[in-house]
């Protein structure tokens, strides 16, 4: 039984490793000279939480690739999904925002806004849904073009 056990550790890590590795072929990517990267947990209703993690490339406009794992989600442990598609900054009364469109910035999937907050996104809505409890809807900056935080 414990043979079952660490090869589903095995698959899982390798999983993370694979993951890590086209992170960091995304971040050397030539197209963009600069990134932020963002992390943090988010709550699910449908599982132990949402950990997320935010790359975005480009000053104003540019692309982005956010990896969320859903804690606990299937019978197997958690599950991992990886999105990518365009951003760009908008200038509000409040602050300054990003918006992530999953696809095209005209055309998308998904769309999420953040407020930018010194070291940290806050995000605002997912699709058009904002949410109450904002408190629970941060993610901190932890690197940025090439430098720990």
């Amino acid at each position: 039984m414990s043979c079952i056990e660490h090869r589903s550790d095995e698959k899982h890590l390798q999983k993370i490793d694979l993951i890590n590795q086209e992170e960091e072929k995304y971040l050397h990517d030539k197209d963009y000279n600069t990134f932020l990267i963002y992390e943090g947990n988010i709550p699910c209703e449908d599982c132990g939480g949402i950990e997320q993690r935010l790359v975005v490339k480009g000053d104003t406009t540019g692309i982005f690739r956010l990896t969320e794992t859903y804690k606990n989600a299937t019978e197997d442990g958690d599950a991992t999904i990886v999105c990518s598609g365009q951003w760009k900054k908008i200038r509000q009364k409040n602050g300054d925002w990003l918006i992530l469109s999953q696809g095209t910035l005209k055309d998308s999937a998904r769309r999420m806004e953040y407020e930018f907050h010194l070291g940290e996104l806050v995000q605002r809505s997912l699709d058009g849904e904002y949410f109450k409890n904002l408190g629970l809807y941060h993610l901190k900056l932890v690197r940025k073009s090439g430098s720990l935080e």
